[in-house]
């Protein structure tokens, strides 16, 4: 827990123990992307090792905080911002060779009209 407490709540655990600092540089549509994602994966079964397409990740702080907390293999995946910035950030966390950095356009993505889960 940091002694600058403006980001942390009792609603977020798992997120109140990245910096404040960095939660804001990591901002991208003035959401809190930590809060935001750790409330989607208490929705969703993620366990480690499984593949996750974070799609519209802005500067992948959710995709470094969806590897820390749950250990998926992300796919690191905007429009907007760079791979090559993106890939800076996640090695700078720590945490490479468990993500692919990637721009696309979501309605562009070479997926399988019915993949199975």
């Amino acid at each position: 827990m940091f002694s600058d407490q403006r980001l942390n709540t009792n609603q977020f655990p798992r997120s109140n123990k990245y910096h404040p600092d960095w939660v804001v540089a990591s901002a991208s549509g003035g959401a809190n992307s930590l809060w935001l994602t750790e409330w989607l994966a208490g929705a969703v079964d993620l366990r480690p090792g499984m593949r996750f397409l974070d799609l519209g990740c802005g500067r992948a702080s959710s995709s470094i905080f969806l590897h820390r907390e749950l250990g998926v293999e992300v796919w690191a995946t905007d429009l907007w911002f760079s791979p090559s910035e993106n890939r800076r950030r996640i090695q700078d966390a720590g945490v490479d060779g468990h993500f692919f950095p990637i721009r696309a356009n979501a309605r562009s993505l070479p997926l399988r009209e019915s993949a199975a889960l």
